[in-house]
């Protein structure tokens, strides 16, 4: 079965929801998973010796918030 099959299958006779601003979280989303790909990267290799960790806390914290509260508009 292919991917498209299993998705219409799945799809037929159930309520489809478009989530506006999802498009944005998503984007902040994959921007924070490069940033700390990058991050990781740099501290293996002991280029990187001071991380100011509570700003890229504070900020995956707002983007969890972000979807929170997207997921509870659809629910």
């Amino acid at each position: 079965m292919t991917l498209t099959d299993y998705l219409c299958i799945c799809g037929l006779g159930q309520e489809i929801i478009r989530v506006e601003g999802l498009d944005a979280v998503l984007s902040e989303l994959k921007a924070q998973g490069r940033n700390l790909n990058q991050l990781t990267t740099l501290a293996n290799m002991g280029r990187l010796t001071i991380l100011r960790s509570d700003e890229l806390i504070d900020k995956y914290a707002d983007l969890c918030a972000a979807i929170r509260r997207l997921t509870k508009e659809v629910s």
